[in-house]
């Protein structure tokens, strides 16, 4: 009788044992899935940073007439000879509609575009794209006041954020990451 109860009891314990490993391995494995998609999600915003950088400090770069020819809240329009081959090009930042990324289970996901003279690229998957313009006394400019080129000669500072977020969820979350910088751009100046 005692040989019965001590293998009940081992089996019970060796029960318990496995299923402390398979805990630990689901756990492990759900750490490097996040970690490797958090990762990613990561690298996604310091692409679209990487290319707004290069781009926005340019702004106006040769250009005699309007630097900025329209901005808004997720838009920016400007003159740059960007490549700095004499040519004036003209170089537009915008976001697409969230409908147009419906393959992801993300609902904020949407496309940030870089159109340079004709032809449109897209920069990177984000799910917001803000700027704010200000004076050169970092008076903040009204959207609305952008309308007109006398105020967008005004611009002087532009002021961006960049969301992307995780295109399935992990845990109920999308896992945001944010980056924002001030540019100011020697040729606005």
């Amino acid at each position: 009788m005692s040989d019965l109860i001590e293998l009940i009891g081992s089996t019970v314990i060796a029960g318990y044992v496995i299923l402390i490993i398979l805990a630990l391995n689901l756990r492990v494995s759900s750490s490097a899935t996040q970690y490797y998609q958090d990762t990613f999600n990561q690298q996604s915003a310091i692409t679209a940073a990487d290319i707004i950088e290069d781009d926005f400090y340019k702004i106006g770069f040769k250009a005699t007439g309007a630097k900025i020819v329209q901005a808004d809240s997720s838009l920016i329009k400007y003159a740059s000879d960007y490549n700095n081959n004499g040519t004036m090009d003209t170089l537009t930042y915008y976001l697409s509609a969230t409908s147009s990324m419906s393959s992801t289970t993300n609902p904020n996901d949407k496309l940030l575009y870089r159109k340079v003279n004709q032809t449109t690229y897209t920069a990177s998957i984000v799910t917001r794209f803000y700027m704010q313009y200000y004076d050169s006394l970092l008076n903040s400019l009204s959207y609305a006041s952008l309308t007109s080129q006398s105020n967008l000669n005004r611009i002087r500072t532009i002021r961006v954020l960049i969301q992307t977020e995780l295109a399935d969820p992990i845990d109920n979350s999308y896992a945001p990451v944010e980056w924002r910088k001030e540019f100011r751009p020697r040729n606005l100046q």
